[in-house]
């Protein structure tokens, strides 16, 4: 790891270090969030609207801050979600007694996300482009930093809590002022020129964009993967605590197992780090995540192994994903394209809990899981077989008009 950092350039770095400290400020007070918000008097029924009111506002800002960021300046972009994520979290911490405030807090909350969404790690990809291989560090470093920092946030966080109550949002927010300030110190070469035509530039960008998308079969083929992708990550992510519910893991050791989950990040991306990737490789990482859950679920108990080594397996795929994505983004509407992947995630994720849900009433919980991961390996593993024979005539194109 260490020998990757230094590979990296120097605003490269600051946009870690400013993810770094955003996130363990965002999920400082995750561990608790639930048990803190109905302490100050929320029911079971307001958490789920605060939730739809967050999910609903980052689906429907996401794509169009993208494109404000490609028009305007992706820097701004950035630190104005820094600073909606800090009046969000003010509110939250210290308002929450008023169900009003907390609506309007989600609200923010959601938006920062999206307004975060493709700014500065754009600018870092770009500035990498030249390397395929200084794509895939920044990528590794990336996704370590964010794990390490999700498991630092949670486990403080929660052990914090029962000392100081509210006041631990104080803390989320001098790392988000920390964040800023690295964010701030970025300097990328040239500044954006502002179209007077204003309302008229911004459709302009966003038809441009989208006619750009279309028109690469490599990028619709990316798109697919990763809408589904949530195949698996949201039946995951939503519903592990069933699982292990379901099995008799009693409740106080879901705390230690998220923090395991977390753990499964780290790993999958040290393996993604030592493999030679190639495109033909990743099929062979997508059987074997159905393959390691069905065999081991067979017996007793051991689905709760099964579980961590698919996900540690899909997180191998993941980073290949994650890369693919970076290298293949179309440079000027860079901020859009990794905006717009976002936003058809989130359709994908509500399409893929519904799938989840009607497998668990029919076959239960433990063989539910069994059938999406066939589900997402199968779609997963044909776009994949699409996209490596799009690449593969690139290269030759490119080949032959070189000799030419």
């Amino acid at each position: 790891m260490t020998r990757s950092w230094k590979s990296l350039t120097r605003n490269a770095k600051k946009v870690c270090m400013a993810d770094f400290f955003w996130n363990l400020g965002r999920t400082f007070p995750h561990a608790i969030l639930t048990i803190f918000l109905m302490r100050q008097g929320c029911t079971l029924t307001q958490l789920a609207v605060l939730q739809s009111i967050y999910m609903v506002v980052a689906m429907l800002t996401e794509f169009p801050s993208g494109v404000w960021a490609d028009v305007f300046s992706r820097k701004l972009i950035y630190l104005l979600s820094l600073v909606v994520l800090f009046l969000s979290y003010l509110s939250i911490g210290f308002f929450s007694n008023n169900f009003t405030v907390l609506c309007v807090s989600y609200a923010l909350y959601g938006l920062s996300v999206s307004l975060k969404s493709g700014t500065l790690e754009a600018e870092v990809i770009l500035e990498l482009s030249q390397s395929e291989e200084h794509i895939k560090e920044y990528s590794i470093i990336s996704s370590y930093l964010l794990s390490i920092s999700s498991i630092m946030g949670g486990l403080i966080g929660s052990f914090l809590y029962p000392y100081l109550y509210e006041n631990i949002y104080i803390i989320s927010l001098f790392l988000f002022s920390t964040a800023f300030f690295f964010a701030l110190s970025c300097s990328f070469g040239g500044k954006r020129a502002v179209s007077q035509s204003g309302r008229h530039s911004l459709y302009k960008e966003i038809v441009e964009g989208l006619s750009i998308i279309r028109g690469s079969k490599a990028l619709c083929c990316i798109l697919g993967l990763l809408a589904v992708s949530m195949l698996f990550t949201q039946p995951f992510f939503q519903y592990w605590q069933v699982l292990y519910q379901n099995s008799n893991v009693p409740e106080q050791y879901f705390g230690l197992i998220y923090i395991l989950f977390q753990l499964c990040s780290v790993i999958g991306t040290a393996i993604y780090g030592r493999l030679k990737a190639r495109n033909q490789q990743s099929i062979v990482i997508l059987a074997i995540i159905p393959v390691i859950y069905g065999m081991i679920s067979l017996f007793p108990w051991v689905s709760l192994v099964a579980l961590p080594l698919s996900v540690i397996t899909f997180y191998v795929y993941g980073m290949h994903l994650d890369v693919l994505q970076k290298q293949h983004a179309p440079p000027r509407h860079i901020s859009s394209f990794l905006s717009l992947s976002g936003t058809i995630q989130n359709i994908a994720s509500i399409a893929s809990l519904f799938i989840m849900a009607s497998c668990i009433n029919k076959i239960g919980i433990k063989w539910a899981y069994f059938i999406v991961f066939i589900l997402f390996a199968l779609s997963a593993g044909i776009l994949q077989l699409l996209l490596n024979g799009i690449i593969a005539q690139d290269i030759e194109r490119q080949e032959t008009e070189l000799l030419c």
